[in-house]
């Protein structure tokens, strides 16, 4: 009888323990998963942070030549249009195509520091001027400071005057002021050594310019 007794304790012994065994390889099953995941978020998290920390926008003085291409919302007071925008800046020189709130063609704008031309669509010359904004507000009727635009397009407020600016905790633009005008910033992405906006909003005196940029092309 003590042998049999003996027996059957064991056994029971065998298997409660043969339960553990099974319970703490199936906790650990289930479990691997989620620790590798959490493991994994920690790690991208850590590299983008690593990855997405700039220089603030003094790091884009030394972009001078880039295009963009994308969309153009314009609001003013007596119009709303939208159409494709064309950007190409080469330091002070650019060229603009617009297609679309103008009628069928594209509105033309090349430029320099000193000089400005301005084709619309059914011109056989285009107009000519000092001032980009000049012709803009008298065959267009925007106010449109290009010659600042292609510094805050960037994430910067354009050189030698004042401004108010605000940054994320990367180091990338979220709102801007300057001259009048408030600017803010979205979608950045990363093109070369450069993290710059996929949405950028222009508004100030009775006008909104809305830029969906779909693609930045920089050169060194």
């Amino acid at each position: 009888m003590e042998t049999s007794a003996q027996g059957n304790t064991g056994q029971q012994h065998h298997q409660r323990h043969s339960g553990s065994i099974t319970d703490t390889t199936e906790m650990t099953r289930h479990s691997f998963p989620i620790l590798l995941a959490m493991a994994f978020s920690t790690l991208m998290l850590s590299a983008c942070s690593s990855l997405l920390k700039t220089d603030g926008p003094d790091h884009l003085d030394s972009l001078k030549h880039w295009d963009i291409a994308g969309k153009i919302s314009i609001k003013t007071p007596q119009d709303a249009a939208t159409g494709f925008l064309s950007w190409n800046q080469d330091v002070h020189k650019y060229q603009i195509f617009i297609t679309g709130p103008l009628g069928q063609g594209s509105t033309k704008i090349n430029g320099s520091k000193s000089k400005t031309e301005l084709l619309l669509p059914g011109w056989d010359s285009p107009a000519v001027a000092e001032s980009p904004e000049l012709l803009m507000s008298q065959y267009l009727g925007w106010n449109f400071p290009i010659q600042d635009i292609h510094y805050w397009i960037k994430g910067q407020p354009a050189p030698g005057s004042d401004f108010t600016i605000k940054t994320d905790d990367y180091g990338m633009t979220e709102s801007l002021s300057q001259h009048g005008w408030k600017i803010d910033y979205s979608r950045f992405q990363q093109y070369g050594d450069y993290w710059l906006p996929g949405r950028v909003k222009i508004s100030g005196y009775d006008h909104r310019f809305i830029l969906a940029i779909s693609k930045w092309t920089v050169y060194d």
